[in-house]
């Protein structure tokens, strides 16, 4: 299994926050393409010295490596067109159930 995390910006590169409408369709999107997910917190940090950055992470538990990992690439790119951004960091990582 693997746990993948998106660490989805809350705010344009001009610093102007997402509208909270396109946020929901991700969860929607996340919750039709992965069955489920977790939002355990939100971040912000000063970036570039001028802007705060303030990100969402969501955690996706998958089973399938393959698949999950073509998934999010491409929903990767769907994002970074919809919210439009230079990137986006997504991470994986091996979990075992206990």
């Amino acid at each position: 299994m693997r746990k993948c995390e998106i660490h989805l910006p809350l705010n344009y590169c001009d610093g102007r926050p997402i509208e909270q409408e396109k946020i929901d369709r991700v969860r929607e999107e996340l919750l039709a393409e992965f069955g489920s997910f977790a939002e355990p917190y939100r971040r912000t940090w000063r970036y570039d010295r001028r802007q705060c950055v303030e990100i969402a992470k969501f955690e996706i538990i998958t089973t399938d490596d393959k698949v999950a990992k073509k998934r999010l690439k491409e929903f990767k790119e769907r994002l970074k067109e919809c919210l439009p951004q230079v990137d986006i960091l997504m991470t994986s990582q091996v979990v075992q159930a206990i």
